[in-house]
């Protein structure tokens, strides 16, 4: 009698076990990501994701419209850039893409004045870059986004003397 409770005892355990991976494996496979493989037909770069409400393709609209302004300086833009407007980096194939053929960061860092010098990285054929740094001045680690330009020395930016990063030096660094 005892030898028979011992084995179904471990039986049920066994069972429970069996169970509780088939019931966590089911539960894994219906909600794991999966690659739907390569795609045919044309991207659809830049477009609004199907299935959109009225307001939602309503906000993606001016979201895009936002995404494509150039930015001059009475506009908002800032003391410090990569570019002026979002979809000047995002442009290929459409708004919202990725960089363009030509890179518009060269023509971009001496437009209106600027006082800007090209960083060795960036090239008229490149891609868009932004820069990274690996530490901060005081040795602790950065890995954050450090614009590459100013508005120094353009017309409408009088008596702005911010200097770029020394680039040249961060990648002596690395």
């Amino acid at each position: 009698m005892k030898k028979l409770v011992v084995a179904l005892l471990i039986l049920a355990v066994i069972g429970f076990f069996l169970l509780r991976d088939e019931f966590q494996s089911s539960e894994d496979s219906s909600s794991a990501a999966r690659d739907p493989g390569v795609r045919g037909g044309a991207a659809g770069a830049g477009g609004p994701i199907a299935g959109l409400t009225k307001t939602e393709l309503a906000f993606f609209n001016a979201g895009t419209d936002e995404f494509a302004e150039e930015e001059g300086i009475a506009d908002g833009l800032g003391p410090t850039m990569n570019l002026g407007s979002c979809a000047g980096c995002h442009l290929h194939p459409a708004v919202g893409g990725t960089s363009p053929a030509m890179n518009p960061q060269v023509a971009f860092a001496t437009l209106n004045g600027a006082a800007n010098t090209v960083p060795s990285f960036i090239t008229p054929k490149g891609p868009v870059r932004e820069a990274r740094f690996v530490k901060n001045a005081d040795g602790t680690p950065d890995g954050g986004v450090h614009d590459l330009f100013t508005i120094a020395g353009r017309a409408a930016a009088p008596g702005c003397g911010l200097a770029q990063p020394d680039f040249e030096r961060e990648l002596a660094a690395t």
